[in-house]
């Protein structure tokens, strides 16, 4: 049995293939190895110094599955929530199920919060700007501004999916035949995806063949070991019999992306270790389809996002009060009471036995109410990401010039993304989003400029992914979700902290107050904990 240096050699050597190569090779290495997969070959507090060890996941909140709470526990109480996103919707349709008599105000015209779709005839408003989306009236002609995908874990959203009768389709998050651009590699000219990962790999397989050869590892590895890995090496990189890279046609061909597979000639020449390693984009925009929520093939309704939104409106329906504008939020004895502008400006007020506020922290700083100073407090502090969108009706260039059938290409431009339709393929107009930034200042940058000013950048940064941008994209359509209306962020940077907590009968949720913020089976969750807040105070 080996000794245990010998075991913490080995997981020196997991672990720096893992941070070279990924998890997958890692899990190759020790197959080939002849280990079996356990919590302490990828790392545990018995790791040795200097091994890389993911931190432990935050505490996973109970969130019950829709039956699991005591039949008939709501009758005879109300409850008002504040918002009809999808947190607030999933709380009226799973409390309307335990009897509870819910109402749920919602600011704007339509139900569905960050989850929308824009289509022909539709408007884009902002605090300072109005846009009217002129793509031509076809069902495969849509922009999904805000959620555009789901995981194939996010099994409460996919469940409701099943109920409704949601048809799904295949979401490409990853496709080899997108590009990766950076301005200063490779002369800023893109490289096609699947080149940067097949030069990755052989070049990493290299060099550790090299080590393994000049018996550099005879100290962690046995003979068989040794044996094992070389040729498990071989395959990752595809290496020569010398143990040597010199390309391959994992990478494609000179012109593939644009002949097809006419061309079939020499291989294209490895790009160079030196520049894969120069910057970490190019390891992070290859690597990033391996985390957990970001699968290289996910999911999307068939004909828009909001399928979604609509399919749980259907459900809660009569219990939405639409451009209901809160301007209090009180407690009373035993309860809460809130006080809105209807459609009509006039107030109302409401009282029930129940709140649960789904309003984004940035609205509800702004609302007249007696939350705890506590609650106050992390309200007013509340961070969201600056994100934002913008989708462009084209002629498929990216299929028809290209062979894009899909996926995501992404660039150290302040776009960062180009995202290419996932429906309609070999069709002749579809949309493309070209530009999707996450937050940062990229992120401020293109909230703060007019919808002009985002259609000159978007198109300027695209044409240096495709020489045929300018000439192709038009009617361009943008959401910088700090500016819009009732939202004021894309969704949730900050700890939930004391917002997990009840403020009396006051009970919180949303996106922003789960492990999974900027998910809408975030939402999901935190509506379920609210639910589980509410259902424990009445059967106490």
């Amino acid at each position: 049995m080996p000794s245990d240096n010998k075991n913490i050699a080995r997981r020196e050597f997991l672990t720096s293939i893992g941070r070279l190569a990924g998890s997958a090779a890692m899990l190759r290495t020790m197959a080939a190895m002849g280990i079996g997969f356990s919590a302490a070959s990828c790392g545990s507090s018995s790791a040795a110094p200097g091994a890389a060890v993911l931190p432990p996941p935050p505490p996973r909140m109970q969130s019950p599955r829709p039956g699991d709470w005591p039949s008939n526990v709501g009758a005879g109480k109300s409850v008002v929530i504040l918002g009809a996103g999808i947190a607030g919707m999933t709380s009226a349709l799973e409390m309307n199920r335990l009897g509870y008599a819910c109402t749920i105000l919602e600011a704007t015209a339509v139900a569905g919060g960050r989850n929308r779709t824009i289509r022909a005839g539709d408007s884009a408003v902002e605090t300072d700007s109005t846009q009217d989306c002129t793509f031509d009236v076809d069902a495969d002609l849509y922009f999904n501004p805000g959620p555009a995908r789901i995981s194939h874990h996010h099994e409460f959203l996919l469940g409701y999916c099943r109920q409704f009768g949601v048809a799904l389709e295949t979401f490409v998050n990853d496709n080899h035949a997108a590009l990766l651009h950076a301005t200063t590699a490779f002369g800023g000219q893109p490289q096609v995806k699947r080149r940067v990962v097949a030069d990755t790999r052989g070049n990493i397989a290299r060099l550790l063949a090299k080590a393994v050869n000049q018996n550099a590892l005879d100290q962690d590895l046995s003979a068989a070991d040794k044996t094992n890995i070389l040729a498990m090496l071989q395959e990752f990189g595809d290496l020569n019999g010398a143990f040597e890279y010199t390309g391959t046609e994992r990478a494609g061909f000179p012109g593939q992306e644009n002949s097809g597979s006419r061309q079939r000639g020499e291989l294209v020449s490895p790009l160079q270790l030196q520049e894969l390693i120069g910057d970490t984009f190019w390891q992070l925009r290859q690597d990033y389809a391996q985390g957990l929520d970001q699968q290289p093939t996910m999911l999307q309704p068939v004909g828009g996002m909001d399928r979604i939104a609509r399919a749980f409106e259907s459900q809660v329906a009569t219990d939405i009060v639409y451009e209901a504008v809160v301007s209090e939020i009180r407690k009373i004895a035993n309860g809460v009471r809130i006080v809105y502008q209807d459609r009509f400006g006039t107030p109302v007020s409401l009282d029930a036995d129940y709140c649960v506020c789904t309003i984004p922290a940035t609205v509800l700083r702004s609302i007249a109410n007696d939350f705890s100073s506590m609650h106050q407090s992390a309200i007013a502090g509340f961070n969201y990401a600056a994100a934002g969108k913008i989708g462009f009706q084209s002629r498929r260039f990216w299929e028809q010039d290209h062979n894009i059938y899909g996926g995501i290409s992404w660039t150290t431009q302040d776009i960062t993304q180009i995202w290419y339709p996932n429906h309609g393929f070999g069709r002749n107009s579809g949309i493309l989003v070209g530009a999707y930034m996450f937050g940062g200042s990229a992120g401020s940058t293109f909230a703060a400029q007019s919808p002009q000013q985002r259609i000159n950048a978007s198109v300027t940064q695209g044409g240096r992914l495709h020489a045929e941008y300018a000439a192709e994209v038009a009617r361009g359509i943008s959401v910088a979700w700090l500016k819009v209306p009732f939202q004021l962020g894309a969704w949730g940077t900050s700890s939930p902290g004391i917002l997990l907590s009840p403020d009396d009968n006051i009970f919180f949720a949303g996106e922003h107050l789960s492990l999974l913020q900027g998910w809408q089976e975030g939402a999901i969750l935190s509506a379920y904990h609210a639910i589980d807040g509410i259902v424990a105070r009445d059967t106490a």
